[in-house]
């Protein structure tokens, strides 16, 4: 049987008495008040309320007594069970037309509660079982593996990882044909075991979010190494590009395994936290970067005069202490940009 809650039972008092011109109450299954537009009946045991839940039926109060007030007691069932009682308290003739209604909005809010619950639940289990398989220390075991089934996931099947961020929201992406997981409010995870789907996947995620950044890892035998592989090169696009979408690991696999280990380098540390405040000269050494340090192209890019372009690059050398016109210092300045992005 559902056990109707006093925070549950107070938040449906307060919305349906926003529309209703008379106090409501709430009762357990009991008798007892969980919920009022008047906190100090709370607790008490409402004497109607216990023989509307006896007698499985509406029980009205007309006039008032200790304990109670004249109105209208109407039983809340659920799957057969009373689980509360709805009370309106007032003149029985006012408040018997508003009786069916109110109790079929209460059952209505409970049941979107219940709901919600069990979504939420449900949520949870499937981040923990994603959780225990991108994590490489976890034994895929038998008993692991068929959990990954109810999700369309073999884990005895080679698979690529699409990592996807977005700067608005990532409920708007609908892959329920595929085994997601939504890992943060911006941020999924796509297990894909068709390696041709790959491409036609993209397509769809730019379709319904044009906003979002996809990497993808490579082909692994287990998820978790491809969810590290993917998560690096998400950092490699955030930290060294301005507008590219979509970036392969495969493309930038030295880059991103070598910034994966800087990622507890302390020197690099420091003068990442240096550049880290100034957005604009990290656009500016970005841009400089891919446009494969072609200051003239640069500055067209970035709609500054070239003189500009070289104050923010001497600017740049001072703060960090690397010239990004000396090509083994650009390389420690490529691996700053990359350290920004946690």
């Amino acid at each position: 049987m559902y056990k109707l809650t006093a925070n549950l039972a107070q938040m449906i008092v307060n919305k349906m008495m926003k529309d209703i011109p008379y106090n409501i109450n709430i009762m357990d299954k009991n008798g007892v008040i969980i919920g009022s537009g008047n906190k100090e009946r709370i607790g008490i045991l409402h004497h109607g309320a216990v023989d509307a839940i006896r007698y499985r039926k509406a029980v009205e109060i007309k006039k008032d007594e200790e304990f109670v007030k004249k109105g209208i007691n109407l039983p809340i069932e659920m799957n057969g069970d009373i689980i509360g009682v709805v009370g309106i308290s007032g003149e029985i003739g006012e408040t018997r037309p508003f009786g069916n209604l109110v109790r079929s909005t209460v059952i209505l809010l409970i049941e979107q509660s219940v709901a919600l619950e069990k979504a939420n639940q449900e949520e949870k289990r499937k981040y923990d079982l994603f959780n225990r398989i991108m994590d490489t220390d976890t034994l895929y075991t038998k008993e692991l593996a068929e959990q990954a089934k109810v999700y369309g996931l073999e884990l005895n099947k080679p698979s690529q990882i699409v990592y996807v961020e977005s700067q608005s929201n990532i409920d708007e992406i609908n892959l329920n044909d595929l085994p997601t997981f939504k890992i943060t409010n911006d941020s999924i995870c796509i297990v894909v075991q068709e390696i041709e789907l790959v491409d036609p996947l993209i397509t769809r995620i730019q379709r319904q979010n044009q906003d979002v950044r996809i990497s993808i890892s490579g082909v692994n035998d287990r998820p978790s190494n491809g969810y590290i592989q993917a998560k690096s090169a998400m950092r490699v696009l955030r930290g060294l590009f301005s507008d590219k979408k979509i970036i392969f690991y495969t493309d930038c696999e030295v880059i991103a395994d070598i910034s994966e280990w800087l990622k507890q380098n302390r020197s690099i540390e420091k003068i990442t936290t240096l550049l880290e405040k100034n957005e604009e000269l990290c656009k500016t050494l970005q841009v400089y970067l891919n446009s494969n340090l072609n200051s003239n192209e640069a500055a067209g890019l970035l709609n500054i005069h070239r003189n500009t372009l070289n104050y923010r690059l001497e600017k740049i050398q001072k703060i960090t202490g690397k010239d990004p016109k000396n090509i083994l210092e650009l390389v420690e300045l490529l691996f700053i940009l990359i350290n920004r992005i946690k």
